[in-house]
């Protein structure tokens, strides 16, 4: 018998929002949204690790430096934001299993395009998109809170539960994109195996 401190039942429900989380995470999504919230992630993205450009194929050449306003920034800014569009708007319609697919479907896309994030990128790319939605469009400040702490004692107001809503969710999806990616890899390798 497992000794479980904190009141869940499973390591699944540890990524299932509550009813209030999910609406957090859907109103702050219909805020995020009208901001173009794509182009602002994949900004912080490069801004913060500059080895995103690569990673999404966005090259500028020499004469437009401006790698903001180039086709395959536009191009990745949109496909950031459609899928996180399609899974918000899935959350309390479709099963929590359809969007975990998409993720996963994602992750498997990503093992043929070769991109092959690390632990640390896939931090910065969930602690990024949580920072980035949750925080107020009139305001350049972010928010975030140190989630190794307990949930349970912060207080209630509407913006934790928007963060720890924000947190879950994009766990659960960075989860299952990589779960998508590495069992890829594992059905290529062994295919590789056979062959021989």
């Amino acid at each position: 018998m497992k000794l479980n401190c904190f009141g869940r039942n499973s390591e699944r429900s540890m990524y299932e929002l509550s009813s209030d989380e999910m609406q957090a995470v859907r109103e702050a999504w219909k805020r995020a949204k009208e901001r173009e919230i794509g182009k602002h992630i994949l900004r912080a993205l490069i801004e913060r690790k500059p080895q995103f450009k690569d990673y999404f194929g966005i090259h500028v050449d020499e004469k437009n430096n401006d790698v903001y306003s180039c086709k395959e920034f536009q191009l990745q800014s949109h496909r950031i934001q459609n899928f996180l569009d399609t899974a918000v708007s899935s959350l309390g319609f479709c099963p929590i299993g359809n969007i975990h697919q998409m993720a996963y479907r994602i992750g498997q896309i990503h093992f043929y395009r070769g991109v092959n994030f690390g632990a640390d990128n896939w931090l910065t790319f969930k602690k990024v998109t949580v920072e980035i939605v949750t925080q107020d469009g009139n305001s350049s400040e972010s928010t975030s809170i140190d989630l190794k702490s307990i949930p349970s004692i912060f207080p209630r107001d509407s913006n934790t539960v928007t963060i720890i809503g924000w947190e879950k969710f994009m766990s659960s999806v960075i989860r299952e994109m990589k779960r998508g990616f590495l069992d890829e890899a594992r059905r290529n390798c062994h295919d590789e195996e056979t062959r021989f």
